[in-house]
């Protein structure tokens, strides 16, 4: 479980096809905890698995599934990403509760800086919109945000100015795919419905 406050940016050193999976390493700097093999570190938004360790390097599997449902298939050696470690009993949940498991990507549509913030308008697949609704909280590559309107499939995000500075969203650009985690208890309530 995690918060979907970004503790740090990490950076991708490499993104290599192994066999059928992909192996991604990634350094992270100044992490608060020892981390171990078998530990999850939620990678723009998404919880992956520690592999392997060298310094302040860490390696992880993605597998065909974890490729086919993020945007990790864009990444490229030198990007940035965001970063938060598992919800402990003591942190305090700034965000929202989030899983780490992905359930589609976005793509930028938007971005407008409107006084000390930022304005961004993503599109989602339709059939996700279900789980979404206006003021509610929505996962966006890790970060926990609060969705501002909706317009068909579209999305209306502001960011504030720390938000902005500690994430990779400083980064983006119009047609960059993101990876979106809705709100599970959503999911759950539907489901529910459905039985």
């Amino acid at each position: 479980m995690f918060t979907g406050i970004i503790e740090n940016l990490g950076k991708v050193i490499s993104i290599n096809k192994i066999s059928n999976n992909h192996v991604i390493e990634i350094e992270i700097l100044n992490l608060p905890v020892s981390i171990a093999n078998g530990d999850s570190i939620a990678i723009n938004g998404a919880c992956l698995t520690v592999s392997g360790i060298n310094d302040n390097t860490y390696s992880f599997h993605l597998s065909p599934e974890t490729m086919n449902k993020t945007s990790f298939n864009h990444l490229e050696k030198n990007n940035f990403v965001n970063t938060e470690l598992p919800l402990t009993l003591n942190k305090f949940i700034s965000g929202h509760i989030t899983t780490g498991h992905i359930d589609t990507t976005g793509k930028i549509e938007k971005i407008l800086k409107n006084k000390e913030s930022w304005f961004v308008q993503l599109s989602i697949d339709s059939k996700f919109l279900k789980y979404v609704v206006h003021k509610g909280s929505i996962c966006i590559d890790g970060v926990s945000l609060t969705i501002n309107d909706m317009n068909e499939n579209m999305l209306d995000l502001m960011i504030i100015p720390h938000t902005y500075e500690n994430t990779i969203i400083k980064n983006y650009k119009i047609n960059d795919n993101v990876n979106i985690e809705v709100d599970y208890i959503a999911k759950h309530l539907e489901k529910l419905k459905n039985d």
